[in-house]
């Protein structure tokens, strides 16, 4: 069996990391579901984002956000790495920074950065019962899925992966916006040395420790 991990940000846990408070453009509203109540909004095309004001040295090749939460915002630099690598990589625009940034980083050194369409990158069935989800609930009419969020204390990400969709950069059913990888994607920020990256084996759990490769 392939091994999986999960892959996002790790600003909160590294110094001098930039942090997307919102995004100004490119966040796409619908009417929340008529059925479960659920908030339709979803990214679309190009995108710009605002930082959070006083955070932030240097310009990482991974950069959370606090809008579209998850939303995998990568480096060109990362990007290509991935793709050297035998990564496919499907993007879906790119994410301008807007002027106003903290005192000490300068737009005209940031990189260009990209968000990573999650929709395209879907390879995996979620086990919600082995993972820990409780109470999960599907939505038939807009297909969104929900859980107990205070009930459910520990996840260890169980899923069913598609190894024949050739994606090593992945997503499952549960949400377009929470990456996974496999093994190659950790070789491939081995020898390429990301920043503001964090890899962890899915079995750990949400609360993992990341795997040390820089």
């Amino acid at each position: 069996m392939r091994k999986c991990y999960r892959i996002k940000d790790r600003t909160f846990d590294a110094r001098g990391m930039p942090w997307i408070q919102r995004f100004t453009e490119g966040v796409v509203h619908n009417d929340n579901c008529a059925a479960c109540g659920k908030p339709d909004y979803f990214p679309l095309g190009d995108m710009r984002a605002s930082l959070m004001d006083g955070k932030g040295t240097q310009w990482p090749d991974l950069i959370g956000d606090g809008d579209l939460v998850g939303l995998f915002v990568a480096s060109e630099r990362f990007v290509e790495a991935l793709r050297s690598c035998g990564v496919r990589v499907e993007v879906g625009g790119r994410v301008q920074i807007n002027p106003k940034v903290p005192k000490r980083l300068s737009l005209a050194d940031a990189p260009e950065y990209y968000w990573v369409d999650g929709e395209k990158h879907l390879a995996a069935k979620m086990d919600y019962e082995a993972s820990g989800f409780v109470g999960t609930k599907y939505c038939a009419a807009c297909g969104g899925r929900s859980y107990d969020i205070k009930a459910t204390k520990d996840l260890k990400f169980v899923f069913d992966y598609d190894a024949s969709s050739g994606l090593d950069l992945f997503t499952t059913d549960m949400n377009p916006r929470a990456f996974f990888c496999t093994e190659r994607v950790l070789e491939c920020a081995r020898e390429y040395l990301p920043t503001n990256v964090a890899i962890t084996r899915v079995e750990d759990g949400q609360w993992a420790k990341p795997i040390k490769f820089w």
